[in-house]
C-alpha cells in the first residue's frame, strides 16, 4: 500500500490466536487508542462453533461500524475451512447484506495448483507459501476497491435481532478497575447487566475460576487446554448476568490469576 498508493500505513493487530469472533468483538470495543481507522481486515470462523456464529460475526461488523464510521472492511474466508462450510456461507451472506468485499483464500488455495498440505505448517495455519497467497488475495481485494472507489460498508438494518445485545459495552480492566485481594482473588464493585465475558490466559492443563456475583457463586468456567504453551482467550461466561453490588473472580493458582486481563458487559 505504501509503494502503490504513496500512503503511510500504520497497523494495529488485535487478533488473538485460537479465539472466536466474540473475542474480535470485545477487542474492537475495548480498543481505546484514539485512532480513526480506515480499514479493518477480519478473519474468523475456524475456532467458532456454528451456534451463535452469525450473531457474533455480525457483532464484530457493527462494532467496527459504530466506532469507525468511515472505516472499510475486508472479510476473509479462511483457507483452513477448505470448503464453503455453513460458517463460510454465513459470512458470505452477511457481507452481501453489508456490501463488504471478501478475500476468498479458500478459492485461492484451491486455484494455486499446490497441495493444501504444502501451503500449511500443520494442516491449518499457512506457511510462507500459504501466507504469500493470503497476501496476493487481500492485495487484489484492496486494489479492486480502490480502483472502483468502493469498499465502504453499507449502513443497513441488522440481520440478527440478537445482535442488539452487543450495542453497548463496558470493559473492566483487571489492573485498573479490579482490586486484587490476594494472589488468586479479584474484586470489582459495580452495577452491571448484560452478556458477561472474561479475558484471561489459558495455561496448559485445567483452567478453573469461580465467579461470585453479590457474594454468591455464579459460574465456575473450566477449560482444559491441551497444549504445552499459554494462550490468552476471551470467552462468554453468561448471556445474561445482573450485578447489583460487586463481582469477584477466584482462580486456583497465582499463575492463572496473573493471566487475568479483565471482564466486560454488553447490552
Amino acid at each position: 500500500m505504501q509503494k502503490t498508493y504513496r500512503e503511510r500505513v500504520y497497523i494495529t493487530n488485535v487478533s488473538m490466536g485460537g479465539n472466536t469472533s466474540y473475542a474480535g468483538y470485545v477487542r474492537t470495543m475495548a480498543l481505546n487508542d484514539g485512532v480513526d481507522y480506515d480499514l479493518a481486515i477480519i478473519c474468523y470462523g475456524q475456532n467458532d462453533a456454528l451456534e451463535g456464529f452469525s450473531t457474533n460475526y455480525e457483532a464484530v461488523i457493527r462494532a467496527i461500524e459504530r466506532k469507525y464510521s468511515d472505516c472499510s472492511i475486508i472479510s476473509t474466508l479462511e483457507s483452513s475451512q477448505r470448503e464453503y462450510t455453513e460458517k463460510m456461507t454465513i459470512i458470505q451472506s452477511l457481507c452481501c447484506h453489508y456490501e463488504i468485499p471478501i478475500a476468498d483464500t479458500i478459492a485461492a488455495f484451491h486455484n494455486s495448483d499446490i497441495s493444501y498440505d504444502d501451503l500449511t505448517e500443520d494442516k491449518v495455519h499457512p506457511n510462507d507459501a500459504g501466507q504469500a497467497i493470503y497476501f496476493e488475495t487481500v492485495k487484489a481485494c484492496i486494489d479492486a476497491q480502490v480502483k472502483n472507489a468502493t469498499g465502504k460498508m453499507k449502513q443497513v438494518e441488522a440481520v440478527n435481532a440478537e445482535v442488539g445485545k452487543f450495542d453497548r459495552f463496558s470493559w473492566y480492566s483487571a489492573e485498573k478497575d479490579f482490586e486484587r485481594l490476594s494472589d488468586t482473588t479479584f474484586l470489582l464493585n459495580t452495577e452491571a447487566v448484560g452478556v458477561l465475558g472474561i479475558d484471561y490466559t489459558y495455561e496448559s492443563g485445567d483452567n478453573h475460576a469461580d465467579i461470585y456475583v453479590d457474594g454468591e457463586l455464579y459460574e465456575s468456567p473450566t477449560v482444559t487446554f491441551d497444549y504445552d504453551f499459554s494462550q490468552r482467550h476471551i470467552m462468554v461466561v453468561s448471556e445474561e448476568c445482573t450485578v447489583k453490588q460487586n463481582i469477584a473472580v477466584v482462580f486456583d493458582t497465582k499463575k492463572q490469576a496473573d493471566g487475568f486481563q479483565g471482564m466486560c458487559f454488553s447490552w
